[in-house]
């Protein structure tokens, strides 16, 4: 075959991508500063905000889907009011997932799923944002929970698996203490990361943000 040796390049750079990005940089651990700000809530986790919504009544809504979304199918957590905002973690973002607030640990439960499904679309990968609540993965898949009791009010860090499954090392126990910044957890495949906040917050990103776990403001309590 005459063209296969001009192949054999090609194909071998991008095996030893493919090697380099799962095998290497995926499990890098950059030094993260958070900042000393009160009332600030940080990023828990490198990505793209897919969204930023309201939870009224226990419910989300979503305007391609004929009814609201229950914030326990979402979130694993019974939240009544608040926010909701949603990061989409990539295979080439830092894959630990953060506190984004000092507080207790109330509750870390792993939610199980007989199967996990796609979260999107190849446009995320391109860093293009997209409302993944409207998705079946986003209700169905196997999730990871910890809900943080701060004096401003629960905030809850829930990590949803894509179709490759969760994958996660958690760090954090019922009763740990936590401060801002410090891990929650390892997502090995990455993954949707959800952020409930109290009523009273205030979100500082818009879908299409880029953010930095630990370091960016999201939201202020």
């Amino acid at each position: 075959m005459p063209g296969l040796p001009r192949l054999i390049l090609p194909l071998a750079v991008l095996g030893a991508a493919v090697w380099y990005v799962r095998g290497v940089r995926r499990y890098r651990d950059p030094i993260r500063i958070p900042p000393q700000d009160a009332g600030a809530v940080l990023s828990p986790a490198d990505g793209l905000v897919c969204f930023v919504r309201r939870i009224e009544g226990g419910e989300v809504r979503v305007e391609t889907l004929a009814a609201p979304l229950s914030t326990r199918d979402l979130t694993g957590a019974d939240v009544w009011e608040g926010w909701l905002v949603g990061l989409f973690n990539g295979p080439l973002d830092v894959h630990f997932a953060y506190a984004p607030v000092g507080g207790t640990a109330r509750e870390v439960e792993h939610v199980g799923s007989r199967l996990n499904v796609s979260l999107g679309g190849a446009g995320l990968l391109l860093g293009r944002p997209a409302d993944l609540l409207g998705t079946r993965g986003a209700v169905e898949n196997e999730r990871h929970v910890t809900t943080l009791e701060t004096p401003g009010g629960d905030v809850g860090v829930t990590l949803v698996a894509g179709a490759g499954g969760l994958n996660a090392m958690t760090y954090v126990r019922p009763g740990d203490e936590t401060r801002a910044g410090h891990k929650l957890a390892f997502l090995e495949e990455g993954g949707l990361v959800l952020l409930t906040l109290p009523g009273h917050a205030v979100p500082q990103v818009s879908v299409g943000d880029r953010v930095t776990g630990a370091e960016t403001v999201v939201a202020r309590l």
